[in-house]
């Protein structure tokens, strides 16, 4: 890992702290490979961290994958509020902004 990547610890249906489904998310996490990912989510712990990458397709605006800390799994609810939030966060979106994102279920 050569970059520097922002983690966040978002916690899902809540709007305090340390209540809600927490999940771990990193924002712009292109150039990490699937074992560096891996160890993100192990260190994280979190039953679930998502990792938002840039698209490269028309058909979404985004490309995230989840990892619990033993594996990989194609989506999860709780951690694309998490992802999305923080899209919106570091984008600054004042309003409702429709995103497509792509997932391993699909888009």
């Amino acid at each position: 890992m050569k970059n520097t990547y922002k983690i966040y610890q978002i916690d899902s249906f809540s709007d305090r702290k340390f209540f809600g489904n927490p999940a771990g998310v990193v924002y712009k996490a292109d150039g990490l490979e699937e074992a560096d990912m891996q160890r993100i989510a192990r260190e994280l712990n979190n039953s679930e961290t998502a990792f938002i990458f840039l698209s490269d397709s028309d058909e979404y605006d985004v490309h995230v994958r989840f990892f619990t800390p033993l594996k990989e799994v194609p989506i999860c609810g709780h951690a694309t509020i998490a992802a999305h939030y923080v899209i919106a966060l570091e984008n600054n979106f004042k309003e409702k902004t429709c995103i497509k994102q792509k997932t391993g279920a699909g888009i």
